[in-house]
């Protein structure tokens, strides 16, 4: 590499370690930036005025100090540019703009029917878009279920959207002309815990959702684990042998198992209610549509609601006691659409899994519940946006 090279790198290096030390710690004076980065105030003074040039960075006054001159504090330019985060679940988009510092200007749940149509979705998110951001794009990131090539922007296998190597990334950006990062939902979400929820204070853990879909993530070190793409998958792994068909071709898959077509099927097969069975059978396979069942099953023949619910909180609580054997984390966090159903199983499933794993290593386990909400399925990708496009340097 030439000389003119490498200072050229040196100085993008310590201009991006710069900005992303601003963007985390929110605040911060330049000596503050100059002891945390090991720059020298000089540099520091410098790539600092060159940022506030280029608009990424403004000075927000002064800071308290306990003498002399006050100094000045800094923080990152949050309307530099907007960022699109898109869930793609089953039967509808959740769509949100935000902000460089993750807040919501704007979001929408917006229903595209049955068949998750790659050329559709990509329309709808496109007007939303064209109706709602005020600013500049500055990336997009689109969180969707299965295993996924972020690199090539290809959705690999996605068993609940019926997509096997869609090009869903080069669709989006041909129409909104920006960068677009594809990411497994489970995954955005375990990144929104691990910046700004459940997750930020712990080096090492499990996310397990449950839902329409289960899915799951690994933490280690403070870091999302990956492994060779697709590690998590806690949905498929195999709770009964010869079970029930699972989207992915297995039997006795957890998600096949416990997922809402499954308890709904188990409600039907169950009660007595006419109401309950019509309802059954003219409900569409859509996450929205499962939810609406289970809600009425619970109105309509509660009995059944509890008794399926207590099948399910053991069929959870064996997955959970499984991951904690294997694992052994600090703390396992549980989100998903299910958590709206939490007090008929969450509390029976936590403590069998707890009694029920070696030795006393469900003791040592801190469970966590989601606090972010629809949010942390598309705020994880987000802050994977603001990752590449501001703080990555390529080599």
């Amino acid at each position: 590499m030439s000389i003119i090279g490498s200072r050229e790198l040196i100085r993008d290096i310590n201009e991006k370690t710069i900005l992303k030390t601003i963007f985390l710690e929110k605040q911060i004076d330049r000596a503050s930036l100059a002891r945390k980065t090991g720059l020298s105030s000089a540099t520091v003074t410098k790539i600092v005025s060159i940022l506030i040039q280029k608009d990424l960075v403004v000075e927000l006054g002064e800071s308290d100090s306990t003498g002399g001159r006050k100094p000045i504090l800094l923080c990152v330019n949050k309307d530099y540019g907007n960022i699109l985060g898109v869930k793609v679940g089953v039967g509808y988009l959740y769509i949100m703009i935000t902000n460089l510092n993750g807040d919501v200007l704007s979001k929408s749940r917006l229903d595209y029917g049955e068949e998750a149509d790659p050329v559709k979705i990509t329309n709808i998110i496109k007007n939303y878009v064209d109706e709602q951001n005020k600013n500049s794009l500055v990336g997009i990131a689109i969180a969707v279920s299965g295993t996924v090539d972020p690199k090539k922007g290809i959705v690999l296998d996605s068993f609940l959207l019926n997509w096997k190597n869609v090009k869903l990334a080069s669709l989006i950006k041909h129409v909104l002309k920006a960068p677009v990062y594809l990411i497994n939902d489970v995954d955005s979400f375990t990144i929104a815990h691990l910046w700004k929820g459940k997750l930020v204070n712990y080096k090492n853990a499990l996310v397990l959702t449950l839902g329409t879909g289960i899915g799951g993530s690994i933490v280690i070190g403070g870091e999302l684990y990956t492994g060779n793409g697709g590690a998590g998958e806690f949905g498929h792994m195999t709770l009964i042998d010869k079970g029930n068909t699972c989207s992915c071709g297995s039997q006795g898959c957890l998600e096949s198992e416990a997922g809402f077509d499954a308890l709904a099927t188990n409600i039907y097969e169950k009660t007595k209610s006419l109401t309950l069975k019509e309802a059954y059978r003219n409900y569409r396979n859509l996450e929205t549509s499962q939810i609406d069942f289970l809600k009425l099953a619970l109105k309509e023949d509660e009995n059944t609601f509890k008794t399926v619910f207590d099948e399910y909180s053991y069929i959870v609580g064996i997955a959970i006691k499984n991951l904690i054997n294997i694992y052994a984390p600090e703390c396992i966090l549980i989100g998903g659409e299910a958590l709206e159903f939490s007090d008929y199983f969450l509390e029976k499933s936590i403590k069998f899994a707890k009694a029920a794993a070696f030795g006393n290593l469900g003791e040592r386990v801190t469970f966590e519940i989601d606090n972010l909400g629809t949010d942390a399925w598309i705020l994880g990708g987000i802050y994977k946006v603001v990752q590449e496009e501001m703080f990555y340097v390529e080599v």
